[in-house]
């Protein structure tokens, strides 16, 4: 169980974080996403919109869930790379009155996008669908220091394991077609593994782009057996691509969105 010293070191990181990555398992397999961390009630917590309501269910039907704080970019101050990792608590919040209490602030500070649907009661009213939320908590088991990743060129090794996602910051040292050899900051157990990249646009976060490599570790080699079909951040959105997300989004809210009263 985690210490106060550790979960006040842990708040104020996330409070300093920008970008950070979710890790847990699923019949199985390893999983990763790409995610803003926030805080409720001392809690890590990430928020999901209804777009992304399979996304959040999965990550809340797992057993346990590794919050990793590693992008050392457009961070404060208080800022430490760290694990934290814990049973997932889901939180279903279709009215947005949750996110719109506890997390709007935060996401408007910490995720730049976002202000452009709900920076203003004007623009609150007319993305309504932006407000309602999936919030998924972390019930705190431990946190450990982990270290930072340099640049994007470094990956998260996420292993499955009986015990939930075991989570470490690799670098690759060789790099061939089906077999990656890996430099990693602590020993990973073998097992059915994901290798995590991604990167952003930093100070504004309008280009964000997350790929994984999928196989398996062996203790010393990622065999590979499913590569991502591109790598990098790409290209900055224009204005079509940009009103088209928008769009996207809208819809996948709108459509998973519970009606009133259900």
């Amino acid at each position: 169980m985690s210490t106060g010293g550790d979960l006040d070191a842990m708040a104020a990181a996330v409070a300093a974080s920008s970008l950070a990555e979710l890790s847990w398992v699923e019949e199985h397999l390893p999983r990763v996403h790409g995610a803003v961390a926030l805080l409720r009630q001392g809690r890590p917590a990430v928020a999901f919109t209804y777009a992304d309501e399979a996304l959040a269910r999965s990550v809340a039907s797992s057993g346990a869930v590794s919050l990793s704080l590693t992008e050392p970019r457009s961070t404060g101050s208080a800022f430490r790379p760290l694990l934290a990792t814990g049973r997932p608590v889901l939180v279903e919040d279709p009215e947005g009155d949750v996110y719109a209490a506890d997390l709007l602030l935060q996401e408007l500070h910490r995720y730049p996008p976002s202000r452009a649907y709900v920076d203003s009661p004007i623009l609150q009213r007319e993305n309504w669908w932006y407000l309602p939320r999936l919030v998924v908590e972390l019930d705190l088991d431990s946190v450990r220091a982990l270290p930072a990743r340099a640049d994007a060129a470094q990956h998260l090794l996420v292993v499955a394991t009986g015990e939930g996602p075991a989570v470490h910051v690799a670098r690759m040292s060789a790099e061939g077609r089906d077999r990656l050899e890996l430099d990693l900051d602590r020993a990973a157990p073998p097992g059915p593994a994901v290798l995590f990249g991604q990167d952003a646009s930093f100070p504004d976060l309008e280009n964000w782009a997350q790929w994984s490599y999928r196989g398996a570790w062996d203790g010393s080699t990622f065999t590979v057996h499913d590569p991502p079909a591109t790598v990098g951040l790409g290209r900055t959105p224009g204005l079509r691509q940009r009103w088209r997300r928008h769009r996207d989004l809208e819809r996948g809210c709108v459509a998973a969105i519970p009606p009133r009263g259900s």
